[in-house]
């Protein structure tokens, strides 16, 4: 708690420093991966509300939960919702912007001090059929009073501390513990190229071959080098049926890049640098009770990098892009396409392995592999530290 207290905050607003250089420059060489990452999740981490992005109905439309019954509407254009503030009054707050896109859209107000805030009634972006398009509160079956620890405009749901650095490129947060309040800013509003690659003034300087440019020539000038997989093929072993990585991973770079933002930690450092070891700047939540469970499994919300860590995947040498296209963020096959990349389809994909009645959703690598659980109500996250499944000890521990 006194981590979080401690943390600077950001309030919107741009900035950028000299060697951050903006998307659109990145963009004039690399056109096919910024194609490919428009629409994605990090393209749509955060956005200016607006009627092409708010998913939300504003259409005078209200919502209950615990005696408070919230309204969402539009005036001058502007989104607004009708609330218990942070004195428990219904007061109009106007939303500034959206924060993610699927399955569920939260959205941000501004209260004083620089602060903006997730309000935790949130619309549920999932096709009517699966459930969707409703609000719905983030905290079902509590009554979350505005006195409450958890409610909308505390620090549980304070976007400068808790949210902002994972959904915006370049953030600082900018907090005068004086004046106790923040002025937070960022060179893009969300997640974009330089956010994993780096700052990329001196990526520019070696392409475009200015003076000097050659002693950048080892590196390309990039901060960070993401190349583990560079020249790798993973070999099917015919004993296994498994493919071994053609050489040993030497480095976990990439994987702690991912999990800046994928996984459950605290920051201890207001200088983040990229390429530097993710413990030099951040304490990821250790195998806690309450956090995992008894055997590992994830149980709280900690995404998903303490759960890889534990996997005999990552001990093989699999990262994050071997699964994952690191710029659309699809999986590099759909569904049990993307495992049979290097399990072999005759031995895994057969009932003889999974007991199952082909293309049921029991045959599905991941329902066995990576069982999933819910978070936020209605967004599924699955495990990542492909286990064997033991129903007995499921039992035991009550996982």
């Amino acid at each position: 708690l006194l981590l979080l207290l401690s943390w600077p905050v950001i309030a919107s607003g741009t900035a950028s420093r000299p060697d951050f250089v903006g998307r659109q420059l990145c963009a004039s060489c690399h056109a096919e991966q910024e194609k490919a990452w428009q629409g994605s999740h990090h393209d749509l981490a955060m956005q200016h509300a607006t009627d092409a992005t708010v998913l939300g109905d504003f259409n005078n439309s209200t919502f209950s939960h615990a005696g408070i019954s919230s309204r969402f509407f539009k005036k001058d254009g502007r989104f607004m919702a009708r609330t218990d503030g942070p004195d428990g009054k219904l007061t109009d707050f106007e939303v500034k912007y959206t924060f993610g896109v699927e399955p569920l859209q939260q959205y941000l107000v501004e209260l004083p001090g620089g602060r903006l805030q997730a309000l935790t009634v949130a619309w549920d972006t999932r096709p009517q059929a699966q459930g969707g398009q409703r609000w719905f509160h983030l905290y079902p079956d509590e009554t979350i009073s505005h006195d409450d620890e958890l409610h909308w405009s505390g620090l549980n749901h304070n976007w400068n501390s808790m949210c902002a650095e994972c959904h915006s490129t370049h953030l600082q947060k900018n907090y005068d513990p004086v004046q106790k309040r923040y002025d937070t800013r960022w060179s893009e509003i969300d997640v974009s190229c330089e956010a994993c690659h780096g700052p990329g003034a001196q990526h520019l300087h070696w392409a475009n071959k200015k003076t000097g440019w050659e002693k950048l020539a080892a590196s390309k000038g990039l901060t960070v080098q993401l190349n583990e997989r560079r020249g790798v093929q993973w070999q099917p072993q015919v004993t296994t049926g498994t493919a071994q990585r053609s050489e040993p991973r030497n480095g976990s770079v990439e994987i702690q890049m991912c999990a800046r933002c994928h996984a459950r930690r605290s920051v201890i450092s207001d200088g983040y640098v990229h390429g530097e070891p993710l413990l030099d700047h951040y304490l990821p939540r250790l195998l806690d009770a309450g956090m995992y469970f008894p055997d590992g499994q994830i149980e709280d919300e900690v995404y998903v990098y303490g759960s890889f860590l534990q996997s005999r995947m990552n001990h093989a040498g699999v990262s994050c892009s071997d699964c994952h296209d690191p710029h659309s963020l699809q999986l590099r096959k759909p569904g049990s396409g993307v495992c049979l990349q290097c399990h072999a389809a005759d031995k895994f994909a057969s009932k003889q392995h999974h007991f199952h009645e082909p293309d049921s959703s029991g045959a599905s690598c991941v329902e066995c592999h990576m069982p999933p659980r819910d978070y936020m109500v209605v967004d599924p996250r699955h495990d990542h530290s492909f286990r064997i499944p033991r129903p007995d000890l499921s039992v035991a521990l009550g996982t």
